[in-house]
């Protein structure tokens, strides 16, 4: 008779299967399909963006309220830079709709900024 040692509450094979459908890496990745859809997003808020930087390590899938029991879903929030410019900032919020993130939808949070001050045309 052999004994293994083994966790009665997991299996490897279970866990393996939850990291592919972390909902957060699947949105991730999404957005990094749609990288160009939310440069162009970017870009078109000032002419004075010429390049966009993003933060991936910034994603945050949140629940938002809307003054209501059942809340208003979630969102996702990105954060980056422009221009190259590490002292500047702007946060996209895409809504999620059905499992997915939601581009046609997205808006900016907060404006642009520049050293703390907001960037102007």
């Amino acid at each position: 008779m052999t004994v293994q040692n083994q966790n009665l509450f997991t299996d490897g094979v279970e866990r393996e299967k939850k990291k592919e459908q972390d909902p957060r890496k699947k949105q991730l990745a999404y957005l990094k399909r749609h990288k160009e859809e939310l440069t162009d997003f970017a870009k078109a808020l000032n002419p004075k963006v010429e390049s966009v930087q993003f933060n991936w390590d910034s994603m945050k899938v949140e629940d938002i309220g809307n003054g209501t029991p059942k809340g208003g879903g979630d969102i996702i929030d990105v954060y980056g830079t422009f221009n190259n410019i590490e002292e500047s900032g702007w946060n996209v919020t895409i809504p999620i709709k059905d499992g997915k993130a939601d581009l046609h939808c997205m808006g900016l949070s907060n404006g642009l900024s520049l050293r703390g001050e907001l960037f102007e045309q």
